[in-house]
């Protein structure tokens, strides 16, 4: 074990020693304090004597003498001590212990796993006593009248919009600093960039120009080695902070790339598929151009009687 690991521990051990130590010389003196009453009737009780009484704490197991009497009033014998600090009549574990090992059991699958959390925080139980500990909280729990949950705010509809797209980025290429002498170098390489923009449409606005405008938008962006379905899950689980599931709508506006539709059926397989206006109206005008030659006006006349123009498309399809 490392060293300054091994004297951190002997001394966390040595300070749990006389945290015990110092919390049983108070609560016995607490105990020695209370007077010998029943606290229902305020009676005193009779036939009093001296027992131990038991308690495992966050520090450790303490031992206290405690009085204990007859209490004429209810017909029964009556811990003064155990009363006054909301003990049960065979309660071993301390509030705060009970409280660490109730949130500890919580956080873990098993009492087993939970055991070797204590050691961690200081308090080594078995899985056993955290088991004895914890199951009287769960029957107490079950009998609790709970608040009611407050309800959920209602969120207006919306639709949410994902732009996919790649792009490439210029980066120094394997011969960026060679001399004069090499030949043919290469200086540069470009590199695909896979993002995405996800908004709400309901927050597209336009400025007094036209011009259209979003009021929050969020972006996604990997470097170019991920793969597109890593880049495909990172896209998804943006979205499901924004709101994927409880969108009415979800549009995906992407270009014609064969990755990013095969992305678009493997993460968003209900939405609503869109090819962007931009790569459209560029595959359109290489068909015309291909059929009818480039700058002609046949070509011209070919595209535009196929393609809505931007003041309707405007209106129609969804914002860039």
């Amino acid at each position: 074990m490392n060293a300054l690991r091994q004297t951190e521990q002997a001394l966390l051990s040595e300070g749990r020693e006389w945290t015990r130590r110092r919390l049983q010389e108070q609560l016995q003196r607490d105990a020695e304090a209370l007077p010998g009453l029943c606290r229902q009737s305020r009676t005193p009780l009779t036939n009093t004597r001296r027992r131990n009484l038991q308690l495992d704490t966050v520090a450790g197991r303490v031992t206290l003498r405690v009085s204990v009497g007859w209490s004429e009033s209810l017909g029964r014998w009556v811990n003064p001590v155990r009363e006054a600090w909301g003990l049960e009549a065979y309660q071993r574990a301390s509030p705060e212990l009970q409280a660490r090992l109730a949130y500890t059991a919580t956080e873990v699958p098993s009492y087993e796993r939970a055991a070797k959390m204590a050691i961690t925080w200081g308090t080594p139980l078995s899985d056993g006593r955290i088991h004895h500990h914890i199951q009287p909280l769960g029957a107490t729990a079950e009998t609790l009248d709970l608040p009611a949950p407050p309800p959920v705010p209602r969120e207006p509809a919306f639709s949410l919009v994902i732009q996919m797209d790649g792009w490439l980025a210029r980066e120094r290429g394997p011969d960026w600093a060679a001399g004069p002498r090499k030949k043919d170098p290469q200086r540069t390489a470009w590199h695909e960039i896979k993002s995405a923009v996800i908004y709400r449409l309901e927050q597209r606005v336009e400025k007094d120009s036209g011009r259209g405008l979003l009021l929050e938008k969020f972006i996604v962006a990997t470097p170019p080695l991920p793969l597109p379905v890593d880049f495909g899950a990172a896209v998804q689980a943006e979205a499901r902070r924004r709101g994927l599931g409880r969108a009415r709508f979800i549009y995906l506006v992407m270009d014609g790339a064969v990755w990013l539709w095969d992305l678009a059926e493997d993460r968003f397989a209900t939405a609503i598929k869109t090819l962007d206006f931009q790569h459209a109206s560029q595959h359109l005008w290489a068909v015309a151009h291909a059929f009818h030659g480039e700058g002609t006006p046949e070509a011209r006349a070919w595209a535009d009687g196929r393609q809505l123009p931007r003041s309707r498309q405007a209106g129609r399809n969804l914002p860039g």
